[in-house]
């Protein structure tokens, strides 16, 4: 947004509700700026001015006001760990509106598509979280001091991903599989 007047939070908050909930009601492809103004009460001209293409508006509605409080404590041991992080992630990922929202922005968005909301509400939170389960594992003798945070959060992000998405994996089994292979992974020299 540019120079002038502040959003509203009440109406900036009714859009990304409404957004939300269209989401999960019609899927990206069918979402459109006319019909969340219309959700939101709030006119088509306001959500075109806060939002320049509706993939902005889906990562903002998604990824700054919508995601869950990230697990931060680990009681170990490590599989038990990634069970419940990517658990958490699985759970977030399998919500009808994120499924749909994730879907389009695959689709939708390119290299130079803003997505807020993307790196504040939803990558550094679970970085922390993800550090915080390190931690832990080293400090109890059983991760490996030499991890990538990053690549492995992009790793276990990839994989959710495409398993939910792409060949519908049921959850239980991407969060068993997953937690496997990255306890292999981060205790492997």
């Amino acid at each position: 947004m540019g120079p002038g007047r502040r959003r509203d939070p009440q109406r900036h908050e009714a859009v990304l509700a409404a957004t939300r909930e269209l989401l999960d009601e019609r899927g990206y492809t069918a979402l459109t700026f006319s019909d969340v103004a219309k959700r939101a009460g709030v006119t088509r001209q306001l959500v075109y001015r806060w939002w320049a293409v509706k993939a902005s508006l889906v990562s903002e509605a998604l990824f700054a006001s919508a995601t869950p409080e990230w697990p931060t404590t680990f009681p170990g041991p490590l599989h038990t760990n990634l069970e419940i992080f990517v658990g958490a992630i699985v759970d977030y990922a399998c919500r009808p509106d994120v499924r749909a929202g994730i879907a389009g922005l695959m689709a939708d968005a390119d290299a130079d598509t803003a997505l807020p909301g993307l790196v504040d509400g939803l990558l550094t939170p679970l970085r922390a979280s993800l550090t915080a389960l390190v931690d832990t594992g080293i400090r109890r003798g059983d991760t490996r001091t030499d991890i990538d945070i990053d690549l492995t959060l992009n790793t276990i992000r990839g994989a959710v991903t495409m398993h939910l998405l792409a060949d519908q994996t049921p959850p239980d089994v991407v969060v068993d599989h997953v937690a496997q292979l990255m306890t292999w992974a981060l205790t492997r020299p």
